[in-house]
């Protein structure tokens, strides 16, 4: 496994700390934290990023402003990060402090950090990526070689634009999901791998859902990260998996091998405005093979109804649940890679 440090982080918490794809197709929650950041947060790398040449560190803070460092594993980087303060035109002074990196010798950082003021309000958030190597590291650089590339903040959708998010409810925390379901007042839903469904009143399923997405588990490492992937709002091209980009139908999105280690129930949340106020009546499945899929009908009595999200683990937007329970089509092993990917939405 790999590890992430950032240095610190100006702006107001919580924090929540994603890891995304060079496009920012798929994102991935890492971490997320209530303090300022004014020494170091340190978090596991997703396993999906282990392998890739290039990865997106985001950090949102609570009032959706975001910021952003691409990170070549190829290399050792000396990072140099462009921040865009809020309208407020604060006048921060990025630092960035380094961690040091083992078992190899700390290479050389030649920090360089710009200011660019724009209108929209983003807070000053300084950060320091800095992997950390595991007992068998893949990537050995020499004390005597120092690359330095030039890391710099692109832009990034706005916050105002959620996405979708991919719930992974592994059958083995199934106990402690539906107590804590119990103890917060839900009589109805626990979980579905308790073989439960959220309640068809609107008032309800409206609490059913706001509990179920604030549970502990999505966002301290009991279950797996929540995973992020983009909705496209025209038509056109291809995404990075070759699969044709389709208008209010998400991305192709992949769940690597052995990420869960059990079976588990895969539940999408998806703003209502991102799929032009219609009903994702079809989600694509696929194993190990991210181009040849089986259309699976989600289930109508669970998308029927909206939630209005408040909190930290998502955007707070209004979204609908598409998932198959009754059906057990989305209850899935992990064996091999799993690929989503929105198919119909009418």
């Amino acid at each position: 496994m790999k590890y992430v440090s950032i240095t610190s982080v100006n702006g107001t918490p919580p924090f929540n700390i994603y890891v995304c794809d060079t496009y920012q197709y798929t994102c991935v929650s890492a971490a997320t934290t209530n303090e300022i950041i004014t020494n170091y947060i340190t978090f596991e790398l997703p396993a999906a990023f282990n392998m890739v040449p290039e990865f997106i560190i985001k950090v949102i803070d609570f009032n959706n402003c975001v910021s952003i460092q691409t990170y070549n594993q190829c290399v050792t980087p000396t990072q140099t990060p462009t921040v865009t303060p809020s309208s407020q035109t604060p006048t921060p002074t990025p630092s960035i402090t380094p961690s040091s990196q083992t078992p190899t010798p700390t290479p050389t950082n030649s920090p360089t950090p710009s200011i660019t003021p724009t209108n929209s309000p983003t807070p000053s958030i300084t950060s320091s990526i800095t992997p950390t190597a595991s007992v068998t590291p893949t990537i050995t650089p020499t004390a005597t070689s120092t690359v330095t590339p030039s890391i710099t903040s692109t832009p990034t959708p706005s916050p105002e634009t959620p996405r979708a998010y991919l719930f992974i409810e592994p059958v083995s925390g199934s106990s402690s999901l539906g107590q804590y379901m119990y103890n917060a007042g839900s009589t109805q839903f626990f979980g579905f791998t308790n073989g439960t469904q959220p309640s068809t009143s609107g008032v309800t399923f409206q609490t059913e859902m706001s509990l179920y997405v604030n549970y502990s588990g999505w966002t301290n490492g009991e279950f797996p990260t929540v995973v992020e992937t983009f909705v496209p709002q025209s038509s056109g091209g291809v995404d990075s998996y070759g699969n044709p980009i389709v208008a209010f139908n998400f991305y192709t999105t992949i769940v690597s091998a052995n990420t869960v280690g059990c079976d588990a129930w895969y539940t999408w949340l998806i703003p209502t405005n991102q799929t032009n106020s219609l009903y994702q009546t079809q989600i694509d499945v696929s194993t190990n093979n991210p181009n040849v899929f089986v259309s699976t009908l989600t289930e109508p009595t669970i998308y029927q109804n909206t939630f209005t999200y408040v909190g930290s683990v998502i955007s707070n937007t209004t979204y609908r649940v598409y998932t198959t329970y009754p059906s057990n089509n989305f209850l899935l092993s992990n064996h091999d890679n799993i690929y989503f990917k929105g198919s119909v939405v009418s």
